[in-house]
């Protein structure tokens, strides 16, 4: 979660000891202000619109999330470095632990650390109170195209490089080529 901001861009905290013991669902939906600041942390050229709907369950040793985030961004396409729309539309379901990875642990007959169910330990959560918010902004992190780019966009290379030379070694293969004179 995101320790070093004290003003998340997109804050909903929850008390997880207030919580029934089936859970609870939540939608949150992203006012104007919200979406320039999610912008502004994401990078983006804008966010159009966000939303997540979620179901919250929390026991004494795990919190669990699941739902989908919505959003509209507009990014800067990767190859022409023009504007562009993407949508997202992402389901999440993700287990929080509430108690130190020491106590999850288990040996096995090796003596290797083992978790329950799990490869890696699962990410820990201190304390009652849990911003779904914040968690909704990691969502969306995730699940952005890490180099989006427009249908049929010509990279800016493809349009104005060099075709002569294809290979970096194409200018030293010229200078060694073998003619009558160096043979």
């Amino acid at each position: 979660m995101n320790t070093e901001n004290d003003d998340p861009e997109f804050s909903h905290k929850v008390d997880l000891g207030g919580l029934p013991r089936s859970g609870k669902a939540f939608r949150l939906v992203a006012d104007n202000v919200s979406l320039e600041r999610i912008a502004t942390r994401l990078n983006v050229i804008s966010a159009d619109a966000f939303s997540c709907d979620l179901h919250l369950r929390a026991s004494r040793h795990e919190i669990n999330i699941t739902g989908k985030v919505t959003a509209t961004l507009i990014r800067e396409c990767v190859a022409s470095l023009e504007p562009m729309e993407e949508v997202i539309d992402e389901s999440f379901d993700v287990e929080f632990a509430r108690s130190s990875p020491d106590n999850l642990r288990k040996e096995n007959e090796d003596g290797e650390a083992v978790y329950e169910g799990e490869d890696i330990p699962p990410e820990i959560h201190e304390g009652e109170i849990f911003d779904i918010g914040e968690f909704a902004v990691q969502q969306l992190a995730l699940a952005m195209n890490p180099f989006p780019r427009m249908p049929g966009a010509q990279s800016l290379a493809e349009v104005y490089g060099r075709e002569d030379n294809v290979s970096p070694f194409a200018v030293l293969a010229e200078k060694f080529k073998k003619s009558d004179e160096n043979q």
